[in-house]
């Protein structure tokens, strides 16, 4: 039987979960708001790979400071170039995403990366989805069409589906980690998704990009600083909760974005993506808890 002080410290370390996924989640934000600043300067590859230098100079010291030499190796070099392939093109389509389209209109947009996961875990995992899953997933994108406003024009102006893209490679991503995850120490799986991300994007960036102005740098500094931060917070949390337990969480972007588009930009949200949004939220909700019930009791 747990006594008081068990259940007590039980509390504590869950607690300590939510705190780092709502730090993580702030800072993803907050990355993304660098990326939709700069993007007046400087294009998604460059971006990118501004992002994974910064990111990695953080990133590398913290790693030798409390793993051993151990951890950058690796026995699964193919899943991990799948992974950076994928993941960093998604990253590129996230940030052109953002430079296209209010901050609320591209995280609502982002959120149907768990849409996508669902409707393709049968052909990718050859994993069962019931009926009333599939429903969930229906009105998932039925809110998502709310956000977009697909028209005739949607091919003039394909803002809608870069980041519609952008949430096919997270889903693609969190797919593959689920298989690195079994063996894979998370810290060197974003070492290599990050190193990854830099040399996918070098040539392009040393090649016919430029270097941040002053003006611009600041920004661009904070889109790697936020990176690194949020993976590290992001990694920390899932150590004193289960994913499925702090995944609403995550749901605190839509807020954060909102925020920094109205201080910004002067960004208002429209009552239809603002019921878009809670569609797509209580789909994916849905989804969670019918897929992890144990992790809502």
């Amino acid at each position: 039987m747990k006594t008081p002080a068990v259940d007590g410290a039980i509390a504590g370390t869950v607690h300590k979960g939510v705190f780092l996924i709502l730090l993580a989640t702030l800072c993803i934000v907050l990355m993304n708001t660098c990326a939709k600043v700069s993007s007046v300067a400087h294009g998604p590859v460059e971006m990118v790979f501004y992002r994974g230098v910064v990111a990695l100079g953080l990133l590398v010291p913290f790693m030798l400071a409390t793993r051993p030499v151990s951890v950058f190796r690796t026995r699964r070099i193919g899943a991990h170039l799948y992974r950076a392939a994928v993941g960093n093109i998604g990253v590129g389509l996230v940030f052109w995403a953002y430079s296209l389209l209010p901050m609320a209109n591209a995280t609502a947009m982002l959120f149907a990366a768990p849409l996508f996961v669902t409707a393709l875990s049968p052909l990718l995992l050859g994993e069962r989805v019931g009926p009333s899953r599939w429903i969930a997933v229906a009105a998932g994108f039925g809110g998502i069409l709310l956000v977009a406003r697909p028209s005739v024009n949607l091919l003039a102006d394909p803002a809608s589906m870069v980041g519609l893209g952008a949430a096919l490679c997270i889903a693609l991503v969190d797919m593959a980690l689920r298989n690195l995850g079994r063996t894979e120490d998370p810290l060197t799986t974003v070492f290599y998704f990050i190193l990854g991300g830099v040399i996918l994007t070098a040539p392009y960036a040393l090649l016919y990009g430029t270097l941040p102005d002053s003006g611009i740098l600041p920004w661009i500094a904070g889109i790697g600083i936020f990176t690194a931060v949020q993976q590290l917070a992001k990694t920390a949390a899932y150590r004193f909760a289960e994913a499925s337990f702090l995944a609403p969480y995550t749901y605190t972007a839509m807020v954060w974005a909102t925020l920094a588009g109205w201080l910004l930009w002067r960004e208002l949200v429209t009552l239809q993506v603002m019921a878009g949004t809670g569609v797509v939220i209580a789909s994916n909700l849905f989804i969670l808890r019918r897929a992890e019930p144990a992790a809502w009791k």
